[in-house]
């Protein structure tokens, strides 16, 4: 039986899947494909919508959007920032906190039924001056619609376990 990368080997036939990079396995200049990609739709942004109590006319008030925006639902782009962070965390899934996000852009509108594809690129990363257990890594993540219009990007500081030190292990992970 072979091995994987992306899997534990428990026993000659069962493997258990791993979440997330190690740490130590991040180069300066990677560039991480995160799928599959994701469709939002209509209902999931009227649920946010009201779950985030957001008021703006444009989002909360459907008369207001039928007659400037001529009805066609534009995505909350908090939800937006919300979906494209999610869409991050298989690969960065040892994450002991986010420490920031800066350089937010949503250049162009989501619309419902868009599906938004992301990649991100690691700019740097360190060891952590206060916690040998972490490292900081510095990431700019980039998302596009199915057309491959851009309609959102960030950067993005994100405190992560090294190789072995996090509760993984302890937790049967």
């Amino acid at each position: 039986m072979p091995d994987f990368y992306s899997h534990r080997k428990l026993d000659d036939h069962t493997f258990m899947e791993i979440a997330g990079v190690e740490y130590e396995d991040f180069i300066e200049g990677q560039v991480f494909e995160h799928r599959p990609g994701r469709t939002i739709t209509a209902e999931e942004n009227r649920l946010h919508t009201l779950r985030s109590a957001d008021l703006s006319m444009r989002n909360a008030d459907h008369i207001f959007n039928a007659k400037i925006h001529g009805g066609e639902e534009v995505i909350n782009e908090t939800l937006i920032l919300s979906v494209v962070t999610a869409m991050t965390t298989k690969t960065f899934n040892k994450v002991v906190a986010n420490l920031g996000w800066k350089l937010i852009q949503l250049p162009n509108p989501v619309r419902a039924g868009d599906t938004i594809y992301a990649e991100s690129e690691v700019l740097g990363k360190r060891e952590s001056q206060t916690r040998p257990t972490q490292g900081v890594l510095h990431i700019k993540t980039r998302a596009v619609n199915q057309r491959g219009k851009e309609v959102c990007s960030f950067e993005r500081r994100l405190l992560i376990y090294r190789r072995g030190l996090g509760p993984y292990e302890a937790a049967g992970y």
